[in-house]
């Protein structure tokens, strides 16, 4: 992904927002799951606006989009508009959607309304002369289409990727929905906004990812002039803060790496391991199981994590059991090949859950088809 930097132009500030009746509703309806990084192409635009960053006069925390939903589904209403402060301090025009580079993303704020929440502020425009469908844009995948679940701020400092928060239920996003509004008008807005686990208090900027533009870099975190606890007080499910990883992918005999400082995960296609709906090693699984087991006797783990995984077809019922069972079939095989002793296995079958394709394509439900070894280095 390409990391834009930060411009001195100051003419994006210009760009009004709605003010009263004009704004849309807010509904703080969330993420791979994506718990690896993944390096999309994107061709985008960056402008980041340096005399636009600092506190706003006014609280700037204050988009909204469908408070009704939001009362139904039990969660606080969000941020209701003040006299927010007019100037993004970060504007991106992103090719990486059917809408191409009339799709406008602005940052306003990030602000921290408590010690536990940061709350991001932006704006989704239709800068186009057509009617735009503003669906997954700024979802991850599994996510909610009509919402921000997919944004994360990174700590490029510790290497840390924080995902949207979530309600209670673990699968609803502490942040805007904007789902029944989501035909963009030419020249209509969406405000927006979502709730993050706060990085610690040492943390002054972080870099906000999105999966339709560059990465917004040098975003400072501020303090809410007007707090809402409407939002920093609702109750959460346990906050989703990953480790920056490394992603190499080796199409050549289907095994992927993912890495970060002090772990390796191993992706191993399941279609070279087995063959279909078994769980019986393949005389192909050998090899690629020989080197997995050299990697684990040249690191310093303890304990070798392995997780099996299914595409969608079927039903759970098959795709659970075969999934923790060809996990075990990994593990077995492991034991055999690793010289080192002590070494304990914890072992999951997890069936179709946590898909990092999409099973709509065969490409997708491929890459699901998997079986991981983790350990530490």
């Amino acid at each position: 992904m390409k990391m834009m930097k930060k411009s001195k132009k100051s003419a994006s500030c210009k760009i009004p927002l709605p003010e009263g009746d004009d704004l849309a509703k807010m509904d703080p309806n969330p993420l791979s799951s994506r718990s690896a990084l993944l390096c999309i192409p994107i061709i985008a635009v960056t402008l980041l606006t340096t005399s636009c960053v600092g506190q706003p006069d006014s609280d700037p925390s204050t988009a909204s989009t469908s408070n009704a939903d939001s009362e139904e589904q039990g969660a606080p209403p969000g941020p209701t508009e003040s006299d927010r402060n007019n100037n993004p301090i970060a504007t991106s025009l992103s090719s990486a959607t059917p809408q191409g580079k009339d799709i406008q993303l602005d940052i306003f704020s990030l602000e921290r309304h408590s010690k536990e929440v940061l709350v991001l502020n932006m704006r989704i425009t239709n800068k186009g002369d057509e009617a735009a469908q503003v669906l997954y844009t700024l979802s991850e995948l599994g996510g909610e289409a009509a919402s921000p679940d997919g944004v994360s701020l990174i700590d490029m400092r510790e290497n840390k990727r924080y995902m949207p928060l979530k309600l209670t239920d673990g699968k609803t996003c502490h942040c805007s929905n904007w789902s029944g509004e989501e035909n963009l008008a030419p020249g209509a807005s969406i405000n927006l906004w979502a709730a993050f686990p706060s990085p610690p208090g040492d943390v002054k900027e972080v870099a906000v990812a999105t999966p339709v533009t560059p990465d917004f870099l040098d975003i400072p975190i501020t303090d809410a002039i007007s707090p809402n606890p409407e939002i920093s007080d609702a109750p959460v499910s346990e906050a989703r803060i990953l480790d920056l990883r490394t992603f190499q992918d080796d199409t050549s005999n289907g095994t992927s790496r993912s890495e970060s400082g002090d772990e390796t995960t191993l992706i191993l296609s399941s279609d070279v391991l087995f063959n279909i709906n078994e769980s019986e090693l393949t005389s192909k699984a050998n090899e690629t199981l020989a080197k997995v087991a050299g990697e684990i006797d040249s690191s310093s783990t303890e304990n070798v994590k392995i997780d099996g995984y299914t595409d969608n077809t079927g039903s759970d019922s098959i795709n659970n059991p075969l999934s923790e069972e060809r996990a075990r079939a990994v593990e077995a095989r492991l034991k055999e090949l690793v010289s080192r002793e002590g070494l304990t296995y914890t072992v999951s079958g997890h069936g179709s859950n946590d898909p990092i394709g999409d099973n709509q394509t065969e490409e997708g439900r491929e890459k699901n088809r998997r079986v991981t070894v983790t350990f530490s280095k």
